[in-house]
């Protein structure tokens, strides 16, 4: 018999763990919260940390080739990890969000664009930086001062979306391209956000370095 697939997961305590479909340490308590992540995109399952260290564990997770409308019917928030979408997922996304749902989405499917409240423009922008938008919520009470991010992030122009935090090229250069976003959509109370980078690979590679690098030598020495 062929051994499962397997998808590395990073953990909190900068090590690396093999687990066959979606990773046990990626699953919360169950509760309002679907997580979604992708065997394409090990950093997906991270987000579940990030979760954790804000005190966040009513959430349970599934893998995007499972998630059907029926599933996210039983949720109220889906945090979707960075992945392409078919063009039938993106479907099933945008109505459930239209019915009411709410989706924030990691550096989403370029399908998703219009449910976001944005319009590609056509490039990126790696390892730069980004300032939050303090002077009210969901920023109000948060740094005020440029951030550095890891990772390309997908340049959009705004389009019935609020941008939460907005893209700089230096740490004193800004873009007019946001880096969070925010939109009310439809009348059932729905809402959709987005991070135009991966926000998960961001935060490993932040704390843990390169994992591109496990091995070398990097400092001259």
């Amino acid at each position: 018999m062929k051994p499962k697939v397997i998808v590395a997961v990073f953990l909190g305590a900068g090590m690396l763990q093999a687990q066959t479909a979606v990773p046990s340490l990626a699953m919360g308590a169950g509760g309002p919260i679907l997580l979604i992540g992708s065997q394409a995109n090990p950093f997906s399952y991270y987000n579940a940390e990030i979760l954790r260290n804000e005190g966040l564990t009513e959430f349970a997770a599934a893998d995007i080739s499972t998630v059907t409308a029926a599933t996210l019917n039983g949720y109220d928030v889906a945090i979707l990890g960075a992945m392409p979408l078919t063009a039938a997922q993106a479907a099933i996304f945008t109505a459930w969000v239209n019915q009411g749902g709410r989706l924030i989405a990691m550096r989403p499917d370029k399908q998703l664009a219009g449910l976001l409240g944005l319009v590609d423009a056509a490039s990126t922008m790696s390892d730069a930086y980004l300032l939050i938008n303090t002077s009210g919520a969901p920023g109000q009470g948060l740094v005020n001062a440029t951030i550095g991010y890891h990772g390309a992030a997908d340049l959009y122009t705004l389009s019935g979306a609020t941008a939460a935090a907005t893209l700089y090229q230096t740490a004193a250069t800004p873009t007019s391209h946001p880096a969070v976003v925010w939109k009310t959509v439809g009348t059932n109370g729905g809402k959709a956000a987005a991070f135009t980078f991966d926000l998960a690979l961001s935060v490993v590679y932040t704390h843990q370095g390169n994992p591109a690098w496990v091995g070398q030598a990097r400092d001259g020495l």
